[in-house]
């Protein structure tokens, strides 16, 4: 597939793995391996996390692909641009690098889920109930825009996480899977990384307003669900160290059934008071949309 542009429309980028094809051997050398080739694929500039670079978790779902594994690890070394061509080029380890130009921004290799106890899934109105309480509603800040969790983008996907019903330490989101982007019928494979990247932000991180940016996502995807079909994705925090979160989250579908699962690493930025404003906590920070 060397040469080939995959964007965020195009059904094989977004189904699952790549096909790397099958090269002919000669006599006597059918167990040797073909090295694979690169592959060459762009993010659509309608998929922003930050304003001018991709949704973490839609990059990753993307980057994800280039492994050939149920469990992915996908480490986001930079922001990822839009737009521009980015190179995945297997490291010889099962894994791939990620390249824009000659910078990694991320790599990726077979990965394992944290060992975890899940807390119960909130109920499909208590998703919206805590989507309709993002405590950020109606505020300016350097995420609003962003393609999953942007509560106003018309063309987004509104998985905007909040507190669920009775208990403040768990975000709950609803997700309503749309058409735009589908792929027979179905959601994309990296949109299904993006419902759970937003969700996973850590809630005490939310709830102060905090600014923090995805370094690590590991996810396990069962299936992609389906246009119409209405989920619940629900996170919670396994550990805070520093400017550190290890969160997880699993997306549910309404009989209860695990969709997908993930595990998040998120930093915190070191100079928050830059941001402090433009995330509602000043005086006067409360700037509409």
């Amino acid at each position: 597939m060397t040469g080939l542009v995959f964007s965020t429309h195009h059904a094989a980028a977004l189904f699952g793995r790549p096909d790397a094809g099958s090269a002919a051997r000669p006599a006597g050398t059918a167990s040797a391996s073909p090295p694979l080739p690169d592959s060459v694929f762009s993010i659509d500039p309608r998929l922003n996390g930050p304003r001018h670079s991709a949704n973490g978790g839609y990059a990753a779902g993307m980057i994800a692909r280039h492994v050939d594994a149920d469990t992915v690890t996908v480490v986001l070394r930079r922001p990822v641009p839009l737009r521009r061509l980015l190179v995945a080029r297997p490291d010889g380890d099962g894994g791939a690098r990620v390249l824009s130009g000659r910078r990694v921004v991320a790599e990726a290799r077979p990965g394992a889920l944290a060992d975890t106890a899940l807390p119960a899934a909130p109920s499909f109105e208590d998703a919206l109930m805590a989507r309709d309480a993002h405590p950020l509603a109606g505020l300016r800040h350097p995420l609003s825009d962003c393609v999953v969790c942007g509560p106003r983008r018309a063309d987004g996907m509104h998985v905007t996480p909040g507190f669920a019903p009775g208990s403040p330490d768990l975000l709950a989101a609803p997700w309503i899977v749309g058409g735009r982007d589908s792929v027979g019928g179905a959601a994309p494979f990296p949109a299904v990384w993006a419902a759970m990247d937003c969700t996973s932000y850590p809630a005490a991180a939310l709830r102060d307003r905090e600014l923090c940016l995805l370094g690590t996502m590991t996810a396990e995807v069962e299936r992609r669900p389906r246009v119409g079909e209405r989920l619940v994705v629900h996170s919670w925090t396994r550990a805070h160290e520093g400017r550190r979160y290890e969160t997880s989250v699993a997306l549910t579908d309404a009989a209860g059934e695990m969709v997908a699962r993930a595990d998040a690493t998120w930093i915190a930025l070191r100079h928050q008071a830059l941001h402090a404003l433009r995330m509602g906590r000043g005086q006067g920070a409360r700037v509409p949309y």
